[in-house]
């Protein structure tokens, strides 16, 4: 009988301020499947990251790669488009990658937890061709598709949100979000958030303005974005493939989310079958379903 090579788990330096740190996950036998890239929290806790995401990734034969945007080369990496530029640093580590022949030519998936799924929605939105299916788990704030509001909290050329950003410094980034638009729309879009994560902590971007228009918290947020998002994919002609669910019992933590609500499910999906099997039903994704209304209030 011949056994499947063990998974290995390696660190690959990157290069301070051009391209982050890495761990990668790979398969003695890697399915077919795109390889997923994961993107961590404000906490940065990619070793974390790590030790939840080994089993999912030897159930599934997935590539993980698990990028580290470093506190002092990109403090504010959550926006993708950040005076850092966190985006490019992104692309050039998957240049690396594919140079490396580790994964190939096309399309990643890219999951992120926290301030990774800030990053993912953002840079997905920016780099449609990059990116195949989405997941976003309990993001603090989002940017809208809404072409009134300034970036990053919407698509509109207009910056100066408080910290620092010049006005028009976000007229690039708004003009490729709405010539976009269709493109970021058309992929399956996961997003995922904890019944218990209602807490204003530190780490939520709060303020008058964000509050009446995202929510005062993250299930909130995510529940609003999900409902703008689902009209503005079909004003701009796609049907929205847009999954919304709920983990019950989680607050904002990693490990609760993956231990009891199953997240590592949805952050790594597992490859596609053909038709019912016995692997399908193991490594089924959990099942999502829409919140009554008020349960994030």
């Amino acid at each position: 009988m011949n056994r499947i090579p063990p998974l290995r788990v390696f660190f690959r330096p990157g290069i301070g301020g051009i391209v982050p740190d890495a761990w990668i996950l790979e398969p003695g036998m890697p399915s077919d499947a795109r390889p997923v890239v994961l993107v961590h929290g404000l906490y940065r806790n990619v070793e974390e990251m790590v030790r939840l995401l080994q089993g999912r990734a030897e159930d599934t034969r997935r590539t993980l790669i698990l990028p580290h945007f470093d506190k002092a080369h990109w403090p504010r990496y959550q926006r993708a488009a950040c005076d850092q530029r966190a985006d490019w640093a992104m692309l050039t580590l998957l240049r690396a990658l594919r140079s490396e022949g580790r994964i190939g030519q096309g399309p990643v998936d890219l999951s992120g937890f926290s301030g990774g799924a800030q990053f993912a929605h953002r840079f997905a939105w920016l780099y449609p061709d990059a990116v195949g299916r989405l997941c976003l788990a309990a993001p603090g704030w989002w940017t809208f598709p809404d072409a009134e509001l300034p970036w990053p909290y919407g698509m509109g050329d207009r910056a100066g949100d408080g910290a620092g950003d010049a006005a028009g410094k976000g007229a690039v980034e708004g003009f490729w979000l709405r010539a976009n638009l269709p493109r970021f729309f058309d992929r399956e879009i996961v997003v995922r958030v904890g019944t218990d994560d209602t807490q204003r902590d530190e780490n939520l971007r709060k303020g008058n303005a964000i509050d009446a228009q995202q929510g005062g918290n993250r299930a909130l947020r995510a529940q609003r974005w999900v409902a703008h998002a689902a009209q503005a994919a079909r004003a701009a002609g796609v049907t929205p493939d847009i999954s919304f669910g709920v983990l019950q019992g989680c607050g904002h933590n990693l490990a609760d989310c993956v231990r009891r609500g199953r997240l590592d499910r949805d952050l790594v999906a597992a490859p596609a079958c053909a038709g019912d099997c016995a692997q399908c039903a193991i490594h089924d994704r959990a099942i999502t379903f829409t919140p009554a209304e008020g349960l994030c209030a």
